[in-house]
C-alpha cells in the first residue's frame, strides 16, 4: 500500500489500461442488456392483452435463425375463431414491407442495414392494438395511414401531410391522418410502421382474402391454455397452429435474443481484444517496476523477508490496482454505452432507444475479469521479484539484459513452425471448419511471435532506427540504442500494439480482398450497362417488378431483368433461391451454363450450380422437391446446370414459378442493357425517367455499382476501426507508460547527457524517436500476423468467391500512422525527460 501511495503517477498511468479494457467490456454488456430488455418489454407490451394467436403451421426456417418465413392463412378463419366459445374478440393481422418517403423526398429507414420498415393494419380493437395515437385519428379510407412517431420525426412529417409509401406494388400516395407511439416508445425497436385500413393493408402489404395471423382476446374467466385448446379443436382441419399469448411473447423474445446474439458477439470480440492489449501493458509495467525496485526487494530479502512475502507484496499491489481500476471501469462503461450507440448510429446501425440496464451480473463479470486479468498479468513479474537474491542489493541490476536466451529462441521458433504447419494442414484438409482450424494455427503463430519478440527486438530496433541514426544525428542514434539495449522491454511494450494492429491489419487486408473479388465478379458476370439497385436483399423489400416491365418498354433499352431472392426448403435444408426472367437474364448476366438453358426454366424448371449438382447427385431431368412456406411442397425439374454462381446462388428458377409460390415479389436489383447505338448518357436519362418514380432506386453504371458495393465494405470497415480504436489507445498508453518508467530508470544517465551538452530539445527528440521505433516495431509484427491470417481466411473460403489481395498502400499508411502515434505517445515522457533537474539527476543512484 505504501508503494502504491508513493507512486501515484505510476498507479494512475497503469490503471488506465485496466480502466479502458473493463469499461469497454462493461459497456458492451450494458448495451446488449439494454437492447435485449427494450425488445423484451416491447413485445411483452404488444401481447399484453392477447390471449391467443392463430397462424399458419407451414414455415421455412430462415437462414439467419430468427427470420423464419411463415405462410398466410385465409381471412375467413377470423369469423370461425370469433364463433369459438370463450372468444371475446378476434382480428386478423397483416404485416409486410412498406417504406415511408419523407417530405424531403428521402426514404425513411434502411431495411438493408438497420431495423425493418413495416406496413400493416391499424387494429380497431384497443386491447389488441399496441399503438397509441398521440396525434390525429385512425385511418378511415384506403389512402389514409397512421405512422409511428419516430418515422414522423425522421421524415419531418405532420398530420395532414400527403406522402409516398413504397410497397410491393410500387409507390402509392397517402395522407397521414395520425401519429402513434408503440406503447411508450416512439417506434417498436427503431422499426418504421405504416398502418392502413384492413382492406388497404391486404391490398398493398399482404394479399386480398389472406392474413398473417389472428389475434384473440378471451372472455373473462377463460384461461389462455383453455382458450388455445378450444380454438385448436375448432380449426383442427386447417393448416394452422394456435399459441397462447404467453407462448407467442416468449417465442418472439427468444427470436430477438437469438438475432441479437451476433451483435453481442461482435462487440464482445473487440472488448476481448482491448483486454488482451491491456494484459501486455500491465505485464510490461509491472516488469519494469520490478526491475526498478530490484535493489529495494533485495534489501528486504537481506533483512529477513521471505520469497512469499515479496511475491505477496507485488501480487497485492496488482490486486488493489485491478480492483480499483475495474470499479472505475464499470462506471466508465456507462459512458461507453453512449459512445458505442453514437458510433453505431454514425455508421447506419440504428438501435432502439431505452433506459440503461445495469445488471448485477455485468458488475460482477467486469470486476472479476478486470481483477483476474491484472493479477494474472502481474504474476510473472511477481515471481521474478520473489527470486531476487539478497546480494543484488550490492549491485546495479535495474537494467534489462535479458530476452535473448537460446531457450526462448528455440521455443519461439518451434511454436511458430507448429502454427504454420497447423494452418497449412487445415487449409489442405478443407471442409466447413477449415477457417476455425486455420485460426488456431494463426494463434500459435501469434504466440510464437510474442515469445520471439525479445530475441528479434535488438536487431530489428537497430534496423528500424538506422535511418534515424543517419538523418537525425545523435538524437536518432540514442533512440536507436535505447530501444535496442532493452530488448525485453521493447518487445513487451510493442506486443500490445502488435495485437491491436494485427486485428486492424487483418480486417484491412480481408476487406481489400472482398472488394477486389466483388469487382472481379461484376466484371466477369455482368455484361449489362446499368444496374438499378434497391439497397435491400430478398424479403426485406426492394423494387416493384413493375419497374423492370416499364424499362423493357423503352426504345433505348435492349433488355431489363429484375433479380429476386427468397428462401425455401430444398435438398434437406434451407436454401436461397434466385428468381430471374429467363428471356432477359442471360442477355445481361453470364452464369456460364454448361448444360441445358435458362430459357427452359418455365413454370417448373430449376437451374442448379454445378458443384451443388455433384454434391446432391443431380443431373439434367431429375425431379427436385422444393417446399415453400405458402404453397408447401412443389415439384421442379432440373433443366440447366451452370458454373458461375457469383450473383445467383446455387439455385435459379423463373420469376413466374417464384411468383406462384411466394406472395410478396420484390426485385433487389434490375440489370439493364442498352439498345444498339444508344449512348450511356442517353441510356441513363431514359432509365432515370422511369426510376425517378421509385425513391429507393439508385441508377448506377458498372463502375458506380462496384463503388457502391465497396462503400458498404468500407462502412463496415470504418465501424471495425472505430471499435478497435480503444485497443490501439490502450497500446499507445502502454508505450507512453513504459517510456515514462524508463525515464525514471535512466534518470542519472539522462542527467549526465544534459551535463555534457545535450539540449532539452535534443532530449525530447531522442525520447520521441524511441517511441516511434517501438511503435513501428509492434506495427510491423502486427502486419505480418495480419497478412498471414487474412491469407489463411481467404484461402479457407471458396477460391471462386474470394481472391487474396495485398493492399500495399493501405498497409503503408498503417505504418505511417503508427509512427505518428508513436510520436504522440512519446510526447509526455519526452517532456518529463527534458525537464529533469541536471544536478539532482546526476546524484540519483
Amino acid at each position: 500500500m505504501k508503494n502504491l501511495r508513493a507512486h501515484k503517477r505510476r498507479l494512475l498511468s497503469t490503471s488506465f489500461a485496466i480502466f479502458f479494457g473493463v469499461a469497454f467490456l462493461a459497456g458492451t454488456m450494458m448495451l446488449s442488456d439494454t437492447i435485449g430488455k427494450t425488445f423484451d418489454d416491447l413485445f411483452a407490451d404488444v401481447y399484453r392483452d392477447t390471449d391467443a394467436v392463430v397462424r399458419s403451421s407451414s414455415v421455412v426456417e430462415g437462414e439467419f435463425g430468427s427470420d423464419d418465413i411463415r405462410g398466410r392463412i385465409p381471412a375467413s378463419l377470423v369469423d370461425e375463431v370469433k364463433d369459438v366459445d370463450g372468444v371475446a374478440e378476434a382480428e386478423g393481422g397483416t404485416q409486410g414491407y412498406a417504406q415511408i418517403v419523407g417530405t424531403n423526398g428521402d426514404v425513411v429507414g434502411n431495411p438493408g442495414m438497420g431495423p425493418p420498415t413495416f406496413g400493416g393494419r391499424w387494429s380497431e380493437i384497443d386491447e389488441l392494438n399496441p399503438f397509441n395515437l398521440v396525434e390525429g385519428e385512425p385511418p378511415a379510407a384506403d389512402d389514409e395511414v397512421v405512422i409511428d412517431r419516430r418515422s414522423a420525426d425522421k421524415g419531418d412529417i405532420s398530420v395532414g401531410d400527403r406522402i409516398q409509401v413504397l410497397t410491393k406494388d410500387g409507390p402509392i400516395e397517402v395522407t397521414v391522418v395520425g401519429i402513434a407511439k408503440f406503447g411508450d416508445a416512439d417506434s417498436p425497436g427503431g422499426a418504421s410502421f405504416t398502418l392502413f385500413t384492413e382492406e388497404a393493408a391486404e391490398r398493398y402489404i399482404g394479399e386480398p382474402g389472406m392474413v398473417d395471423s389472428i389475434s384473440v382476446l378471451g372472455e373473462s374467466g377463460v384461461s389462455q391454455a383453455e382458450l388455445r385448446d378450444r380454438i385448436a379443436d375448432a380449426l383442427s382441419g386447417e393448416d394452422v397452429e394456435v399459441l397462447t399469448g404467453k407462448q407467442i411473447t416468449e417465442e418472439t423474445q427468444d427470436d430477438i435474443a437469438d438475432a441479437l446474439s451476433f451483435f453481442t458477439i461482435f462487440l464482445t470480440v473487440f472488448a476481448v481484444v482491448a483486454l488482451v492489449v491491456s494484459v501486455f501493458s500491465i505485464y510490461n509495467t509491472f516488469s519494469i517496476i520490478v526491475a526498478q525496485r530490484t535493489r529495494d526487494m533485495a534489501l528486504l530479502r537481506a533483512v529477513g523477508a521471505s520469497r512469499r512475502q515479496v511475491l505477496g507484496s507485488v501480487i497485492g499491489e496488482s490486486a488493489v490496482l485491478g480492483l480499483t481500476a475495474s470499479l472505475l471501469g464499470v462506471l466508465g462503461g456507462v459512458a461507453i454505452v453512449y459512445v458505442l450507440k453514437a458510433m453505431l448510429d454514425a455508421f447506419g446501425v440504428d438501435l432502439p432507444a431505452g433506459g440503461l440496464v445495469l445488471k448485477a451480473s455485468t458488475v460482477v463479470v467486469s470486476l472479476v475479469v478486470g481483477f483476474v486479468v491484472t493479477v494474472v498479468a502481474a504474476v510473472g513479474p511477481a515471481v521474478r521479484a520473489s527470486r531476487v537474491p539478497p546480494l543484488a542489493a550490492l549491485r546495479d541490476v535495474a537494467i534489462d539484459r535479458g530476452g535473448s536466451s537460446r531457450l526462448r529462441l528455440v521455443l519461439g521458433v518451434i511454436v511458430v513452425l507448429l502454427g504454420v504447419a497447423a494452418t497449412f494442414s487445415a487449409l489442405a484438409g478443407g471442409g466447413s471448419n477449415a477457417l476455425f482450424a486455420a485460426g488456431g494455427g494463426v494463434l500459435l503463430v501469434l504466440i510464437g511471435t510474442i515469445v520471439l519478440g525479445p530475441v528479434v527486438a535488438r536487431p530489428l530496433s537497430r534496423l528500424i532506427g538506422a535511418p534515424l541514426s543517419r538523418f537525425r544525428g545523435v538524437t536518432g542514434h540514442l533512440a536507436q540504442e535505447n530501444s535496442a539495449r532493452s530488448p525485453r522491454r521493447t518487445a513487451n511494450t510493442a506486443a500490445a500494439l502488435l495485437v491491436g494492429v494485427g486485428v486492424v491489419g487483418f480486417f484491412t487486408v480481408l476487406s481489400a480482398s472482398i472488394k477486389h473479388s466483388i469487382e472481379t465478379i461484376i466484371d466477369r458476370s455482368v455484361t449489362g450497362d446499368f444496374v438499378v439497385d434497391s439497397g435491400t436483399f430478398g424479403g426485406m423489400g426492394g423494387l416493384s417488378p413493375a419497374l423492370a416491365e416499364d424499362l423493357n418498354r423503352l426504345p433505348e433499352i435492349d433488355a431489363a431483368s429484375g433479380v429476386r431472392y427468397g428462401e425455401a426448403d430444398l435438398a434437406g435444408g434451407n436454401e436461397f433461391i434466385t428468381a430471374v426472367d429467363p428471356q432477359t437474364f442471360s442477355q445481361i448476366v453470364d452464369t456460364k451454363v454448361t448444360e441445358g438453358s435458362l430459357e427452359d426454366l418455365g413454370d417448373d424448371g430449376l437451374a442448379v450450380f454445378s458443384d451443388t449438382a455433384k454434391e446432391e447427385n443431380l443431373a439434367m431431368g431429375d425431379e427436385v422437391t422444393v417446399r415453400f412456406a405458402q404453397t408447401g411442397e412443389q415439384s421442379f425439374r432440373v433443366v440447366a446446370i451452370f458454373d458461375r454462381n457469383d450473383l445467383t446462388g446455387d439455385y435459379i428458377m423463373s420469376t413466374d414459378a417464384f411468383a406462384a409460390n411466394v406472395p410478396d415479389q420484390f426485385d433487389s436489383q434490375v440489370y439493364v442493357t442498352l439498345a444498339s447505338g444508344v449512348s450511356m448518357e442517353e441510356g441513363r436519362a431514359a432509365i432515370e425517367s422511369v426510376a425517378d418514380a421509385y425513391p429507393q432506386a439508385r441508377v448506377q453504371d458498372q463502375e458506380e455499382f462496384k463503388d457502391s458495393q465497396a462503400a458498404q465494405i468500407n462502412q463496415l470497415l470504418g465501424l471495425v476501426y472505430a471499435m478497435l480504436a480503444f485497443a490501439i489507445i490502450i497500446a499507445l498508453m502502454g508505450i507512453a507508460n513504459t517510456l515514462s518508467l524508463s525515464i525514471h530508470e535512466r534518470t542519472r544517465e539522462l542527467g549526465l547527457l544534459r551535463a555534457v551538452g545535450m539540449t532539452r530539445s535534443q532530449m525530447r527528440s531522442s525520447v520521441r524517436w524511441e517511441s516511434v521505433i517501438i511503435a513501428v516495431f509492434g506495427t510491423l509484427g502486427g502486419l505480418v500476423i495480419a497478412v498471414f491470417f487474412s491469407w489463411a481466411a481467404v484461402s479457407a473460403a471458396d477460391e471462386e468467391a474470394l481472391t487474396f489481395t495485398f493492399p500495399l498502400g493501405s498497409l503503408l499508411i498503417l505504418v505511417v500512422l503508427a509512427a505518428l502515434a508513436g510520436v504522440l505517445a512519446g510526447l509526455r515522457p519526452a517532456s518529463r525527460a527534458a525537464k529533469l533537474d541536471v544536478l539532482r539527476a546526476i546524484a540519483t543512484e
